[in-house]
């Protein structure tokens, strides 16, 4: 999964959580992370289902509309994180398209140099990069004033990032006004079947004063069937050993813990009782799988495919 973006920062100092604490929630996300080994599951992702289900679905003449370089491919990323998956989904497309525009949108500028070192290190010809440091909402407004229209792109994609969305209904309309006619939309979220989303469930209260919004497959699911759009949807499988984090004394258990439960230091400060209860919870079949003396986090993900 992407590391999270400065907007998650941003948005943690704005409800009352300090500089502190975004730092090591960061460092929480981090350590998750390097036991989720996202980038391996989309390394396959993206020469198979990708391949299949998305790329196979642009349409492109060499014709574009408004706001739009003639010939080009015309790419968006909503949330790029370090660009490590926008890279692999790049990969797949370059070999169909030789003339690319791409454009990243991403909050944090160390995120956007991140992903611009993994393109000095590459070798994919025949794209124009285009890097704004902007949130999704930023950037469509500077674009209807900049091309007295509505800029419009053949393909757009939000990897995990629109769970940044105070208002996800108008932000999934808004991407699929973005997209060309014979375009494609791809939103990747959370299961609602996965262990973080039955956590907040299962648990509202504990969660009620995380800035960090809430949005999993229903909610993608929802919006597209109100607005009677079509879509094909995809579900991978992804499980993380959790198992330090119940394993008291552990500094990696520890920021595992704090990372599901959104508090800091929740093991050693929680009330014992909640703690009890989420930890008992967390070690069930709701969330994870046993293998052995392992935990195993349940962290399948969801992709909506949507052809305009």
């Amino acid at each position: 999964m992407k590391l999270e973006s400065s907007s998650e920062r941003l948005k943690m100092t704005s409800n009352n959580i300090t500089i502190d604490d975004a730092e090591h929630f960061r460092q929480c996300r981090e350590t998750f992370a390097q036991r989720e080994k996202a980038v391996d599951i989309f390394t396959d992702w993206a020469v198979t289902i990708f391949q299949d289900t998305v790329l196979t679905k642009i349409a492109h003449d060499g014709t574009n509309g408004p706001g739009m370089r003639s010939g080009q491919l015309q790419v968006l990323s909503v949330g790029s994180g370090t660009g490590e998956i926008d890279y692999l989904f790049l990969q797949q497309i370059a070999k169909k398209y030789a003339n690319i525009y791409f454009t990243s949108l991403e909050l944090s500028k160390d995120n956007l140099n991140s992903f611009k070192s993994i393109v000095s290190r590459g070798n994919l010809k025949g794209i124009t990069w285009d890097w704004k440091q902007l949130t999704w909402e930023h950037f469509r407004y500077y674009n209807i004033r900049k091309c007295s229209q509505l800029r419009l792109f053949h393909f757009i994609f939000s990897v995990f990032s629109i769970t940044y969305a105070n208002d996800v209904n108008t932000t999934v309309m808004n991407m699929y006004e973005s997209i060309d006619e014979g375009g494609v939309l791809l939103i990747i979220v959370l299961s609602d079947e996965s262990a973080p989303y039955r956590l907040r469930t299962k648990f509202p209260k504990m969660f009620a004063s995380d800035s960090l919004a809430s949005v999993s497959s229903s909610e993608i699911r929802k919006v597209l069937d109100t607005h009677g759009i079509p879509f094909e949807h995809t579900r991978q499988p992804s499980r993380v050993d959790i198992t330090p984090a119940f394993t008291k004394g552990r500094r990696e258990g520890a920021h595992l813990a704090d990372h599901l439960s959104r508090k800091v230091n929740f093991l050693k400060k929680g009330e014992p009782k909640l703690v009890n209860e989420f930890l008992a919870y967390l070690k069930g079949p709701d969330c994870v799988e046993r293998e052995q003396q392992e935990y195993l986090l349940i962290n399948d993900w969801e992709a909506f495919v949507v052809t305009k």
